[in-house]
């Protein structure tokens, strides 16, 4: 894999890494469309955002990962128009999604700790970015992440919306895998 450019996500909250969340219970997601049932829709224990997404991460070079990352840990990496990214499965436990454009594409890179997935999709549906957040709910012991446009709840493992006003719509895949980091750095 030959890259433009290579870089690892940096998980420091306080460089600048920024979340919109919404106040705790206030998710406006229109229920009268769903696919799911409600019923089998439940608490994952925080509030809306309560596990802040990544909404502008922080990269570094791979000879400064070297110092917190060890070769064998795992890391989500994608490439997109010759752009590679690595994200540190360590980071995504604690937020889950990372809303960012790679290779000038806008992508949703998403963790379920409780699935262990890692998947990442296109933000672009009918042609507006969505941004997305946690939504503090779970989906078949699924991580449901909600976009802050609609509230819509987007089931992660299916990348489709399950209920709200985008109950149908599915998400693009890019391709993405989970590799060690020293796999990484050798692509």
């Amino acid at each position: 894999m030959r890259t433009v450019s290579q870089g690892v996500l940096l998980g420091l909250v306080g460089l600048g890494l920024v979340c919109q969340p919404v106040a705790a219970g206030t998710l406006k997601t229109d229920l009268s469309k769903a696919l799911a049932p409600l019923d089998e829709i439940i608490s994952g224990g925080p509030p809306p955002d309560g596990i802040p997404a990544i909404d502008r991460p922080v990269f570094v070079a791979t000879g400064a990962a070297d110092a917190w990352l060890k070769h064998t840990e795992p890391v989500l990496a994608i490439q997109v128009n010759g752009d590679a990214r690595a994200y540190p499965l360590q980071i995504l436990i604690w937020h889950e999604i990372v809303n960012d454009t790679v290779g000038g594409r806008p992508v949703a890179v998403s963790y379920c700790p409780l699935c262990n997935s890692g998947l990442v999709f296109d933000r672009v549906v009918d042609g507006r970015t969505l941004d997305f957040g946690t939504s503090g709910k779970l989906y078949r012991s699924d991580l449901l992440m909600y976009d802050r446009q609609t509230h819509s709840l987007w089931a992660q493992i299916e990348g489709r919306a399950v209920v709200g006003e985008r109950a149908g719509t599915r998400l693009a895949p890019i391709p993405a895998n989970t590799i060690a980091y020293e796999d990484f750095k050798a692509a």
